[in-house]
């Protein structure tokens, strides 16, 4: 989803908006109508969080019917909800449905519904960072998946792509780290692969006084001490995403 910031010509309200995210991860139930103008209009009374709330609904009934489709917005007298079908509709349904393809998202350090936080008062804040999380851990855990998946199937090129966005996303992380240096050895890159691990292991001690775990160390032991003849030339394609790849955590380092 985009941002408050340049919304689509039909919302009008950030309100609007922030209520499509909200039924967007709260979908496929009714919510109350009184409920909705509590949350989003804390701070007046139930009949002027009522109107409100029946204004921005009208503005947003006529996005979703343009943009999502005559059928996704369900309004009722008393309720409201937005119903998702099985074919992927906004960002957060990628995650699940078609997590190779929801890879932009990490790449492009997105945060879901930035610029909402002071929409509402601490219920509405406080949805939105437990949102933030779960969305982060699926994005994450989806990424990871994948990564696995491209490393299982020797997509080395590919491999080198998710793991450096998974170690931008967390440069602390072991297994993120094992992830790029296992990609970078697959491609022939055992140089590289050695670099990876010493940079992890030295920014690793100097900024949190903390030693690689003993699988990341067994496997730099394998990659060092692998048999040159066994290192397969790598593509010109491959060589600069290695590179890329280091300078990329030097600067972050610095």
């Amino acid at each position: 989803m985009a941002s408050g910031d340049g919304l689509p010509a039909p919302i009008i309200y950030r309100k609007g908006w922030a209520l499509l995210g909200y039924l967007a991860v709260e979908s496929n139930r009714m919510h109350s109508r009184v409920s909705l103008a509590a949350l989003l209009w804390p701070t007046l009374g139930e009949s002027s969080a009522l109107t409100n709330l029946r204004q921005v609904l009208s503005n947003l009934n006529r996005f979703c019917k343009a943009k999502l489709g005559p059928d996704i917005l369900r309004i009722e007298r008393t309720a409201v909800g937005l119903m998702r079908s099985e074919a992927p509709r906004f960002d957060i349904d990628l995650l699940l449905a078609a997590p190779c393809q929801s890879l932009h998202l990490l790449t492009e350090q997105r945060v879901f519904m930035d610029g909402m936080d002071d929409i509402a008062d601490s219920n509405f804040q406080s949805w939105l960072e437990t949102t933030r999380q779960m969305l982060e851990a699926r994005l994450v855990g989806a990424a990871e998946n994948c990564c696995d998946g491209l490393l299982a199937a020797e997509q080395w090129e590919r491999a080198i792509d998710v793991a450096r966005a998974l170690s931008l996303r967390d440069p602390w992380n072991n297994a993120h780290a094992r992830r790029l240096m296992h990609a970078h050895a697959g491609c022939g890159l055992h140089s590289v692969a050695v670099t990876i691990y010493q940079h992890f292991e030295l920014e690793l001690q100097r900024e949190l006084g903390l030693e690689p775990d003993v699988e990341t160390r067994r496997l730099f032991t394998r990659i060092s001490s692998g048999s040159p003849a066994q290192r397969r030339a790598p593509s010109p394609v491959a060589v600069a995403a290695g590179i890329r790849a280091v300078k990329t955590g030097l600067r972050m380092a610095g």
